[in-house]
């Protein structure tokens, strides 16, 4: 397959080739982080009201505005710190390009887009709590759909093989996450980061069938 040589042609400045549901994703984000430190009242109600939390049978659960269910999708907007946000805005920006480009730019590409990026969002969040059912969870970061992001980058790389490459090791490296976290306690959401990039396996042709009927 030929590649068309682009060297003689002016490059393109990164933030005006963003595409629209990447930008809407990566902005909200952004968004969410600076209500905290901008307006605490209401940083505090976003917190409170996406961030996941999942307790043992008979704990009392915490009160969260918008519901026990609302968090399995807006944990997405819950980072616990810069460092955490710029991990998942950087892959989400590199993968997220590809896998837009491959879905279309338009109103049906975008739509798909953010469509596939909140069902991989809520099955890694499903996972962690399966994973973590008899303890307390407080989960949070875009990690989980970003995770779907890179089986799909995959699977507009290199077809089946390609989102093999890319998600195997990716489970991988958090399955030894999980192992570890046995004898000593890392703070990461290894089966959220699973289960997201299992959904995005799955899930990605489907969100292309969508995208080009």
């Amino acid at each position: 397959m030929s590649v068309p040589h682009r060297d003689s042609q002016p490059r393109e400045p990164i933030f005006n080739s963003i595409p629209l549901a990447v930008l809407i994703l990566a902005l909200a984000i952004l968004g969410a982080e600076l209500l905290r430190w901008l307006v605490p009242p209401l940083g505090q109600f976003v917190y409170e009201a996406s961030v996941l939390i999942n307790v043992p049978p008979g704990t009392p659960v915490p009160v969260q505005p918008l519901g026990p269910w609302a968090p399995y999708l807006l944990h997405i907007f819950v980072h616990f710190g810069w460092l955490h946000i710029i991990m998942n805005l950087v892959v989400l920006v590199s993968a997220g390009r590809l896998v837009a480009g491959a879905l279309g730019q338009d109103w049906r590409g975008t739509a798909v887009f953010l469509g596939f990026f909140a069902a991989c969002s809520i099955a890694g969040g499903i996972s962690q709590v399966i994973a973590d059912s008899n303890s307390f969870l407080t989960l949070g970061g875009a990690s989980t759909g970003v995770s779907g992001l890179i089986a799909a980058a995959g699977w507009v790389r290199g077809g089946q093989g390609g989102m093999l490459r890319l998600t195997l090791p990716w489970i991988a490296i958090n399955l030894l996450i999980g192992l570890l976290g046995i004898a000593v306690p890392i703070p990461i959401g290894w089966a959220a980061h699973i289960g997201g990039a299992i959904a995005g396996a799955g899930l990605f042709p489907l969100a292309l069938y969508l995208a080009r009927r």
